[in-house]
């Protein structure tokens, strides 16, 4: 028994010693994580800017009120982190189909301005983009 002990105590205490990787954030109760609600409509995302805290939990709710849409923003999705179990979008785009609500939940990493646009056809020439602004 002391030897069992003795080894327990041997592993945890060589682990507390061991460097950290890189740290990953932690996970919020759902009800602290922000919902920040984007609305896609024909030709618009609203709002067209976004501005989210480095490091803080943060779910975009995607409403699509009119036809089919996409919410793409690869290099933001790519300087995300994603909840266990879930990951980046494919290609960084989120398809949102008509009268269609689509949830992400994430956490920003990296502060920067990322380009956000619907890649549909022309959408984005008529002025469906914007931002992304991460701040520290």
């Amino acid at each position: 028994m002391r030897i069992i002990v003795g080894a327990m105590l041997f592993v945890l205490a060589a682990s507390s010693m061991l460097p950290l990787a890189c740290a990953q954030p932690t996970t919020a109760p759902a009800s602290e994580i922000q919902t920040v609600t984007v609305r896609l409509s024909n030709f618009a995302f609203d709002p067209e800017h976004l501005r989210l805290k480095a490091n803080v939990p943060v779910r975009l709710r995607l409403v699509n009120e009119g036809g089919r849409h996409d919410f793409s923003a690869p290099a933001f999705f790519a300087a995300s982190n994603f909840a266990s179990g879930s990951s980046a979008p494919p290609d960084g785009d989120v398809s949102v189909g008509s009268d269609e609500t689509v949830e992400v939940a994430l956490v920003p990493r990296k502060p920067g301005t990322y380009p956000l646009k619907c890649t549909h056809f022309l959408h984005s020439l008529f002025g469906m983009h914007g931002t992304i602004e991460v701040v520290p």
